[in-house]
């Protein structure tokens, strides 16, 4: 499949769909510091450096999907968060326009949690609506890096769009269960000192390892608020892309505690305090170390590495896209689509037992999904709660609408105000083909979260 990627920057997005087999025969981005950085990392993408407002569609060759990831400084809570009341939050419209224009067969929006805040949850359903409009049926889904082999705690919106012709179900990727990938494992085997840079210009040529660089500029009250160090069998802090804001190197201590909204350096280790490298922030960003990052400021060194997309993450997603488009959604599929689920305790299940029904998560809240969009219906309910594993039928498969007063009245205890619910038809008894679907699905054990079961139910 041939990819356009918009508002590309140094190409994290574009990587990871690279390393997973697509195309991108086109990019755009404005920012002048980041260009040398993509045409050096992707010599066969054709980089457009137009302002994307100038951009129409005739410009952007003919592709299968287009992914990218709008500025997000105007939805971060670290900021003066403005929304689409800042020029920059408007730019999505701009994206949505070109795909409207283009009609591909799917696209990938990226951008931070804020977008999904209270305070910005009305321009976002906007867009929502807007892709729904244009022709595609849209999820999205507030994923963490770390979920993906990817060794930093970071969240963010992944909005993906199939347009409504293609008959395919979209599943968003699988969360890895494996170890979390630490820091020690990330940078451990860098044990060259990194060169300090404050305002003056980086010497490419006196650095040992490209991009060994950090940046020494003042620490700010509001980043002394709080511990700002990671251990090293721990994960990282969300990489930033202000390099005044990058998490402080796992060789320093912990910060001591003065107040609320204040720590300090441990006396007598202050030499043990730097800013992790834009080199070690793009490790644990899981750029490769042939990837080369082009700056003459330390600041653009980290910009670049901070506002891209994890490649990794992106690789991830890129796969699911594959998986989407290489399985045929028709009447005569064997697909069977299955929802895993967890019950917290027996009384519970107890409940879905007695009322015939099993609720999940609505709304825009972490951990929610957006089921009620989905287009075909789904078979099997398959429950957990640690290895007690119980398989439902479902009745239609269709998500249901309902309100925490409606559970409640159940004997439920939801905390939230939004759920989806569906109605159980009956429980399969142990059988053989009770037991292939468990097998078949145990992996995906964490929920909640939907799968496909193909050849088992006929």
């Amino acid at each position: 499949m041939k990819v356009v990627s918009i508002f590309a920057g140094c190409g994290g997005l574009d990587l990871g769909f690279e390393k997973a087999g697509f195309d991108v025969v086109w990019a755009n981005e404005y920012d002048s510091s980041i260009h040398a950085t993509y045409r050096l990392n992707h010599p066969n993408t054709q980089l457009c450096t137009l302002d994307i407002r100038n951009i129409k569609a005739n410009d952007i060759p003919d592709c299968d999907g287009i992914i990218g990831g709008p500025p997000c400084q105007s939805w971060s809570l670290g900021g003066k968060s403005l929304g689409i009341e800042d020029e920059r939050g408007k730019l999505v419209y701009d994206y949505i326009r070109i795909v409207k224009d283009k009609k591909p067969k799917f696209f990938i929006m990226e951008n931070v949690p804020g977008m999904v805040t209270p305070k910005h949850i009305d321009a976002f359903n906007e867009f929502l609506n807007l892709f729904r409009n244009a022709g595609y049926v849209v999820k999205y889904e507030l994923m963490n890096a770390a979920d993906f082999k990817i060794p930093q705690d970071r969240q963010r919106v992944i909005i993906v769009g199939i347009r409504n012709d293609m008959n395919v179900e979209y599943l968003f990727p699988t969360k890895q269960e494996s170890t979390p990938i630490t820091l020690l494992r990330a940078i451990g085997d860098i044990k060259t000192p990194p060169k300090p840079y404050y305002s003056e210009k980086v010497n490419v040529e006196c650095s040992i390892i490209p991009n060994h660089d950090y940046y020494t500029g003042p620490y700010d009250s509001k980043f002394m608020a709080r511990n700002r160090v990671r251990g090293w069998e721990e994960l990282s802090f969300t990489i930033q892309a202000q390099a005044k804001n990058e998490p402080l190197h796992p060789q320093a201590p912990k910060m001591v505690y003065v107040s609320s909204n204040e720590r300090k350096f441990v006396e007598g280790k202050e030499h043990l305090y730097r800013r992790l490298s834009v080199r070690e922030c793009a490790r644990i960003q899981t750029f490769p170390d042939t990837f080369k990052f082009i700056y003459e400021k330390v600041t653009d060194g980290y910009k670049m590495v901070g506002n891209a997309v994890p490649p990794r993450l992106a690789y991830h997603i890129a796969l699911s896209i594959r998986q989407c488009f290489s399985m045929s959604m028709s009447p005569s599929s064997n697909t069977v689509m299955a929802l895993i689920g967890y019950v917290k305790s027996e009384s519970d299940f107890k409940i879905i037992r007695r009322e015939n029904i099993y609720y999940i998560r609505g709304g825009n809240r972490p951990g929610a999904m957006q089921y009620g969009q989905l287009t075909k219906p789904i078979k099997w309910l398959l429950l957990h709660k640690g290895e007690h594993i119980e398989l439902f039928e479902l009745v239609t498969g269709k998500a249901e609408r309902c309100t925490q007063l409606f559970l409640r009245n159940l004997g439920f205890h939801p905390k939230g105000n939004e759920y989806w619910f569906f109605r159980i038809k009956q429980v399969i008894k142990e059988d053989s083909v009770v037991s292939t679907i468990i097998r078949e699905v145990k992996e995906f054990k964490h929920s909640p979260h939907i799968v496909n079961i193909e050849n088992i139910v006929r």
